[in-house]
Protein backbone atom coordinates (compact mmCIF):
# COMPACT_ATOMS: atom_id res chain seq x y z
CA UNK A 1 0.00 0.00 0.00
CA UNK A 2 1.16 3.28 -0.71
CA UNK A 3 -0.13 6.64 0.98
CA UNK A 4 -0.10 9.78 -1.27
CA UNK A 5 -1.01 12.90 0.83
CA UNK A 6 -1.81 16.34 -1.02
CA UNK A 7 -1.10 19.50 1.07
CA UNK A 8 -0.28 23.39 0.41
CA UNK A 9 -1.24 25.82 2.73
CA UNK A 10 -3.71 28.00 0.34
CA UNK A 11 -6.76 27.43 -1.11
CA UNK A 12 -7.85 27.20 -4.59
CA UNK A 13 -3.75 25.96 -5.94
CA UNK A 14 -5.59 22.82 -7.50
CA UNK A 15 -4.70 20.52 -4.80
CA UNK A 16 -8.27 18.57 -4.85
CA UNK A 17 -8.93 18.59 -8.26
CA UNK A 18 -4.94 16.98 -8.36
CA UNK A 19 -5.64 14.57 -5.84
CA UNK A 20 -8.92 13.40 -7.30
CA UNK A 21 -7.23 12.85 -10.81
CA UNK A 22 -4.50 11.19 -9.00
CA UNK A 23 -7.30 8.56 -8.00
CA UNK A 24 -8.47 8.30 -11.52
CA UNK A 25 -4.78 7.82 -12.75
CA UNK A 26 -4.35 4.76 -10.30
CA UNK A 27 -7.59 3.10 -10.58
CA UNK A 28 -7.35 2.82 -14.32
CA UNK A 29 -4.15 1.12 -13.80
CA UNK A 30 -6.53 -1.70 -12.14
CA UNK A 31 -5.08 -0.58 -8.97
CA UNK A 32 -7.74 -0.59 -5.87
CA UNK A 33 -7.77 3.07 -4.32
CA UNK A 34 -9.07 4.65 -0.96
CA UNK A 35 -9.50 8.66 -1.11
CA UNK A 36 -9.99 9.92 1.62
CA UNK A 37 -11.30 13.62 2.06
CA UNK A 38 -10.04 15.57 4.91
CA UNK A 39 -11.29 18.75 3.85
CA UNK A 40 -14.43 19.58 5.58
CA UNK A 41 -15.44 21.22 2.61
CA UNK A 42 -15.81 17.68 0.83
CA UNK A 43 -14.45 19.15 -2.40
CA UNK A 44 -12.82 15.71 -3.06
CA UNK A 45 -15.87 13.86 -2.05
CA UNK A 46 -18.10 15.50 -4.44
CA UNK A 47 -15.51 15.48 -7.53
CA UNK A 48 -15.62 11.17 -6.92
CA UNK A 49 -19.60 11.55 -7.49
CA UNK A 50 -20.80 11.43 -4.10
CA UNK A 51 -23.84 13.34 -3.55
CA UNK A 52 -26.02 14.32 -0.90
CA UNK A 53 -28.18 11.30 -1.57
CA UNK A 54 -25.65 9.23 -1.34
CA UNK A 55 -25.84 6.54 1.59
CA UNK A 56 -23.39 7.18 4.26
CA UNK A 57 -22.90 5.18 7.57
CA UNK A 58 -19.92 6.75 8.55
CA UNK A 59 -17.28 9.76 7.60
CA UNK A 60 -13.47 10.30 7.42
CA UNK A 61 -13.88 12.27 10.73
CA UNK A 62 -15.13 8.91 12.41
CA UNK A 63 -12.45 6.64 11.24
CA UNK A 64 -10.02 9.27 12.58
CA UNK A 65 -11.51 9.00 15.72
CA UNK A 66 -11.79 5.55 16.07
CA UNK A 67 -15.34 5.50 15.58
CA UNK A 68 -15.35 3.54 12.68
CA UNK A 69 -12.31 1.78 11.15
CA UNK A 70 -11.53 2.58 7.32
CA UNK A 71 -13.64 -0.20 5.48
CA UNK A 72 -16.66 0.18 7.17
CA UNK A 73 -17.07 3.78 6.49
CA UNK A 74 -15.62 3.55 2.65
CA UNK A 75 -17.97 3.88 0.09
CA UNK A 76 -17.76 2.70 -3.76
CA UNK A 77 -17.03 6.23 -5.93
CA UNK A 78 -19.66 6.90 -8.35
CA UNK A 79 -17.65 8.35 -10.96
CA UNK A 80 -14.40 6.33 -10.57
CA UNK A 81 -14.86 2.26 -10.72
CA UNK A 82 -11.97 1.07 -8.42
CA UNK A 83 -12.37 3.56 -5.94
CA UNK A 84 -13.51 3.85 -2.50
CA UNK A 85 -13.78 7.37 -0.42
CA UNK A 86 -14.15 8.63 3.04
CA UNK A 87 -16.32 11.23 2.94
CA UNK A 88 -15.16 14.48 3.96
CA UNK A 89 -17.40 16.47 6.77
CA UNK A 90 -17.68 19.61 8.51
CA UNK A 91 -17.20 17.07 11.29
CA UNK A 92 -13.37 17.23 10.85
CA UNK A 93 -13.69 21.25 12.36
CA UNK A 94 -14.31 19.96 15.41
CA UNK A 95 -10.80 17.97 15.63
CA UNK A 96 -8.24 20.26 16.06
CA UNK A 97 -8.78 19.47 19.81
CA UNK A 98 -7.89 16.27 19.45
CA UNK A 99 -3.87 15.59 19.31
CA UNK A 100 -4.56 11.91 19.30
CA UNK A 101 -5.98 11.83 15.84
CA UNK A 102 -2.41 13.08 14.67
CA UNK A 103 -0.87 9.16 14.14
CA UNK A 104 -4.79 7.63 13.57
CA UNK A 105 -3.75 7.17 9.85
CA UNK A 106 -0.21 6.42 9.75
CA UNK A 107 -0.88 3.49 12.30
CA UNK A 108 -4.57 2.64 10.92
CA UNK A 109 -4.20 2.39 7.29
CA UNK A 110 -1.91 -0.24 7.40
CA UNK A 111 -4.03 -2.85 9.08
CA UNK A 112 -5.72 -3.20 5.55
CA UNK A 113 -3.52 -3.52 3.20
CA UNK A 114 -4.63 -6.70 1.92
CA UNK A 115 -7.85 -4.23 0.73
CA UNK A 116 -6.44 -1.61 -0.76
CA UNK A 117 -2.80 -1.15 -2.85
CA UNK A 118 -2.56 2.89 -3.00
CA UNK A 119 -4.63 5.50 -0.91
CA UNK A 120 -4.92 9.44 -1.70
CA UNK A 121 -5.74 11.86 1.56
CA UNK A 122 -6.54 15.49 0.17
CA UNK A 123 -5.80 17.73 3.23
CA UNK A 124 -7.29 21.57 3.85
CA UNK A 125 -5.35 24.14 3.33
CA UNK A 126 -4.87 25.00 6.81
CA UNK A 127 -1.93 23.58 9.07
CA UNK A 128 -4.01 21.83 11.71
CA UNK A 129 -4.05 18.76 13.11
CA UNK A 130 -5.75 17.16 10.29
CA UNK A 131 -3.08 18.08 8.07
CA UNK A 132 -0.48 16.34 10.32
CA UNK A 133 -2.40 12.84 10.23
CA UNK A 134 -2.27 12.95 6.53
CA UNK A 135 1.46 14.25 6.65
CA UNK A 136 2.16 11.52 9.33
CA UNK A 137 0.88 8.92 7.41
CA UNK A 138 2.32 9.59 3.81
CA UNK A 139 4.45 7.76 1.66
CA UNK A 140 4.75 10.30 -1.17
CA UNK A 141 3.68 13.99 -0.38
CA UNK A 142 2.61 16.30 -3.15
CA UNK A 143 2.48 19.94 -2.78
CA UNK A 144 0.04 21.53 -6.05
CA UNK A 145 1.09 24.67 -6.70
CA UNK A 146 -0.64 27.58 -8.60
CA UNK A 147 1.95 29.17 -10.67
CA UNK A 148 1.68 32.50 -8.32
CA UNK A 149 3.94 33.93 -6.30
CA UNK A 150 1.71 33.73 -3.30
CA UNK A 151 1.26 30.31 -3.72
CA UNK A 152 4.95 29.44 -3.84
CA UNK A 153 5.91 31.07 -0.93
CA UNK A 154 3.62 28.69 0.84
CA UNK A 155 6.35 25.94 0.17
CA UNK A 156 8.46 27.06 2.55
CA UNK A 157 5.71 26.91 5.11
CA UNK A 158 4.97 23.34 4.41
CA UNK A 159 8.69 22.73 4.44
CA UNK A 160 9.32 23.58 7.73
CA UNK A 161 6.47 21.73 9.24
CA UNK A 162 7.31 18.77 7.86
CA UNK A 163 10.96 19.19 9.20
CA UNK A 164 10.02 20.04 12.41
CA UNK A 165 6.90 18.38 13.44
CA UNK A 166 6.67 15.69 11.33
CA UNK A 167 10.51 14.22 9.96
CA UNK A 168 11.69 13.85 13.51
CA UNK A 169 9.38 11.19 15.13
CA UNK A 170 5.78 11.48 13.44
CA UNK A 171 7.05 10.05 10.03
CA UNK A 172 10.94 9.55 10.61
CA UNK A 173 13.08 10.90 7.18
CA UNK A 174 9.56 12.72 5.70
CA UNK A 175 10.14 15.32 3.16
CA UNK A 176 8.26 17.04 0.54
CA UNK A 177 8.75 14.68 -2.50
CA UNK A 178 6.75 16.02 -5.80
CA UNK A 179 5.38 19.61 -6.20
CA UNK A 180 3.25 19.81 -9.20
CA UNK A 181 2.40 23.40 -10.98
CA UNK A 182 -0.69 24.31 -11.69
CA UNK A 183 -2.96 26.29 -13.78
CA UNK A 184 -0.02 27.39 -15.99
CA UNK A 185 -0.03 29.76 -19.04
CA UNK A 186 2.43 29.00 -21.27
CA UNK A 187 2.57 32.93 -22.30
CA UNK A 188 2.67 34.44 -18.79
CA UNK A 189 5.55 35.49 -17.74
CA UNK A 190 5.20 35.34 -13.79
CA UNK A 191 4.58 31.20 -14.82
CA UNK A 192 7.28 30.09 -16.34
CA UNK A 193 9.36 31.92 -13.97
CA UNK A 194 7.68 30.29 -10.76
CA UNK A 195 8.29 26.94 -12.47
CA UNK A 196 12.03 28.05 -13.23
CA UNK A 197 12.13 28.87 -9.29
CA UNK A 198 10.70 25.69 -8.65
CA UNK A 199 12.95 23.28 -10.83
CA UNK A 200 16.22 25.33 -9.42
CA UNK A 201 15.18 24.94 -5.22
CA UNK A 202 13.34 21.56 -5.77
CA UNK A 203 16.12 19.69 -8.51
CA UNK A 204 14.32 16.26 -10.06
CA UNK A 205 10.94 17.01 -7.89
CA UNK A 206 9.06 19.01 -10.01
CA UNK A 207 6.72 17.61 -12.53
CA UNK A 208 5.57 18.73 -15.62
CA UNK A 209 2.92 21.98 -14.95
CA UNK A 210 -1.04 21.48 -15.62
CA UNK A 211 -2.25 24.23 -17.65
CA UNK A 212 -5.28 26.17 -16.38
CA UNK A 213 -8.31 25.13 -18.28
CA UNK A 214 -12.21 25.80 -17.64
CA UNK A 215 -13.11 21.98 -17.50
CA UNK A 216 -12.01 21.63 -14.09
CA UNK A 217 -15.27 24.19 -12.96
CA UNK A 218 -17.38 21.66 -15.05
CA UNK A 219 -15.81 18.73 -13.91
CA UNK A 220 -16.39 19.62 -10.09
CA UNK A 221 -20.21 19.89 -11.62
CA UNK A 222 -19.89 16.73 -12.61
CA UNK A 223 -18.80 14.92 -9.86
CA UNK A 224 -16.09 13.74 -11.63
CA UNK A 225 -12.65 13.95 -11.58
CA UNK A 226 -10.90 15.95 -14.98
CA UNK A 227 -9.40 13.12 -16.92
CA UNK A 228 -12.48 11.37 -16.76
CA UNK A 229 -15.22 14.29 -17.55
CA UNK A 230 -12.76 15.61 -20.63
CA UNK A 231 -10.56 12.42 -21.18
CA UNK A 232 -8.08 13.56 -23.93
CA UNK A 233 -8.32 17.32 -23.57
CA UNK A 234 -5.23 19.21 -23.10
CA UNK A 235 -5.74 19.45 -19.20
CA UNK A 236 -6.17 15.82 -19.30
CA UNK A 237 -3.39 14.66 -20.57
CA UNK A 238 -1.33 17.64 -18.31
CA UNK A 239 -2.60 16.10 -15.77
CA UNK A 240 -1.76 12.12 -17.79
CA UNK A 241 2.05 13.51 -17.84
CA UNK A 242 2.33 15.13 -14.63
CA UNK A 243 0.75 12.20 -12.13
CA UNK A 244 2.67 9.26 -14.68
CA UNK A 245 5.63 11.07 -13.18
CA UNK A 246 4.42 10.98 -9.68
CA UNK A 247 3.53 7.27 -9.59
CA UNK A 248 6.50 5.59 -11.62
CA UNK A 249 4.93 4.89 -14.83
CA UNK A 250 6.07 6.20 -18.04
CA UNK A 251 3.71 8.80 -19.44
CA UNK A 252 1.55 7.57 -22.98
CA UNK A 253 2.85 8.44 -26.04
CA UNK A 254 0.79 11.03 -28.07
CA UNK A 255 1.24 11.75 -32.08
CA UNK A 256 1.80 15.39 -31.04
CA UNK A 257 2.10 17.86 -28.68
CA UNK A 258 -1.19 19.49 -27.53
CA UNK A 259 -1.24 22.57 -28.28
CA UNK A 260 -1.33 25.58 -25.75
CA UNK A 261 -3.62 28.40 -25.84
CA UNK A 262 -3.38 31.83 -25.55
CA UNK A 263 -4.16 33.58 -22.19
CA UNK A 264 -3.99 36.69 -21.09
Amino acid sequence: MTVYSLSILKGGSGKTTTAADLVAALAALGRRVLAIDLDQQGNLTRRLGVTDDTEIDAVAADVLTGDASAPEAAIPSPSVPGASVLVGTHDLADLDQRPEIITSLRDHLPEFAELWDDVVIDTPPAMGLVTLAALAAADVVIAPVECATEAYDQLGRLNEVIDRRIAPRLRPGQQLHWIVPTKYRHRRLIDREVVELLTEQFPGRVTSPVREAVAVKDAYTDGKPVSIYAPGSPIAEDYSDALATIIGRPAPQRKSPAPIPAHG
